[in-house]
């Protein structure tokens, strides 16, 4: 398992490949974001224009976690997609 940024947009993935889009609240990732150290919210922008809608990236998806950021609910949702693969 792989995580890779834009993976989608930079045409990385295979036919074969199984892609699992972890769905988020943009104000949590937001807030999380902030509390970096190196946050640029310049860069941040130039990120976001550069990718693709949301929407899009869950209709490629083979599968969906949800994170509500609680480390043991996204286990528990990572094992069960891994359990699905294998």
């Amino acid at each position: 398992m792989l995580d890779i940024p834009l993976l989608v947009e930079n045409k990385l993935n295979q036919k074969n490949d199984i892609i699992v889009f972890i769905q988020s609240k943009k104000s949590e990732i937001m807030k999380r974001l902030k509390m970096r150290d190196n946050f640029n919210l310049n860069l941040y922008n130039q990120f976001k224009k550069i990718q693709l809608p949301l929407s899009y990236k869950k209709k490629k998806a083979n599968h969906i976690i949800k994170n509500n950021f609680t480390n043991n609910l996204v286990k528990i949702r990572v094992k069960k997609v891994l359990k699905e693969i294998i």
